[in-house]
């Protein structure tokens, strides 16, 4: 591999959800662009698939941080921020894939389980890793934190219950967040809604449906982990804006 710009050479990249095909595309464009990558999801057998591609292709070795987001501690969270302290000393990005959607239907009929999961992964499980790993990307030169997010955040239509309802809490905690580090500098951070994407899970949801390959979204990961990023704080990227997102498995 030899990457015409190596835009995010030197720079530290966490991705979460590692494992899955969005979560793929994104880890494997940085590594592409020349960074290392820390690559974060519940099966360690597809994050290992997504690191040996990345070796093969030259890019820097990565690092596998197995976490399941939804079950994870404290103690959990602040290891993997100890770790990546210790063996780099910085973080530049945070990429949120992870999400998770089991369930399609009416509220009253939602259970216990499926809600608690859905806001585990797609909400309260980005907003405790963020926490966490907000002392390093602060002190970090332009470092920059993107959540994936899905138009039904904004539709809140029926039947999509507990998935629409994490979305739209993860699209606050992220315009929050972007306001809080806005004016100081320290760190940018954006929504990124990408349309249709043919991921597994979406798939499963939509068989007859022509969605894009995930592959098609890598430049955007790209752009907007650059030091020299073209989006400014607070900025919600929707390359394919009015149209249901992606769904993503929490891998």
């Amino acid at each position: 591999m030899t990457p015409a710009n190596l835009a995010l050479d030197g720079r530290i990249v966490l991705v979460a959800g590692a494992g899955g095909d969005l979560g793929a595309v994104a880890a494997e464009a940085c590594a592409s662009a020349g960074a290392t990558v820390i690559l974060l999801g519940r099966t360690l057998a597809k994050l290992e698939a997504s690191y040996d591609r990345i070796v093969q292709r030259g890019g820097p070795v990565p690092l596998l941080a197995p976490m399941d987001l939804a079950a994870a501690t404290p103690e959990q969270f602040g290891a993997i921020t100890a770790s990546i302290e210790s063996q780099f000393g910085a973080l530049h990005g945070l990429i949120h894939c992870a999400a998770h959607m089991d369930y399609l239907g009416p509220l009253r009929d939602v259970t216990d389980n499926q809600w608690s999961q859905a806001l585990d992964v797609n909400l309260s499980g980005a907003f405790r890793l963020t926490r966490s790993l907000l002392p390093l990307l602060t002190a970090s030169e332009a470092a920059a934190a993107v959540f994936v997010t899905d138009t039904e955040a904004e539709r809140r239509r029926g039947y999509w219950g507990p998935y629409a309802v994490a979305k739209a809490g993860l699209e606050a905690f992220a315009r929050i967040l972007a306001d809080e580090y806005g004016s100081a500098g320290s760190l940018r951070v954006n929504l990124f809604a990408p349309g249709p994407i043919g991921t597994r899970l979406r798939r499963k949801a939509f068989p007859a449906e022509a969605a894009a390959n995930p592959a098609a979204l890598a430049p955007y990961f790209i752009d907007l982990m650059r030091s020299d990023s073209p989006y400014a704080n607070g900025v919600r990227v929707a390359p394919a804006s009015g149209q249901p997102s992606v769904i993503e498995e929490n891998f």
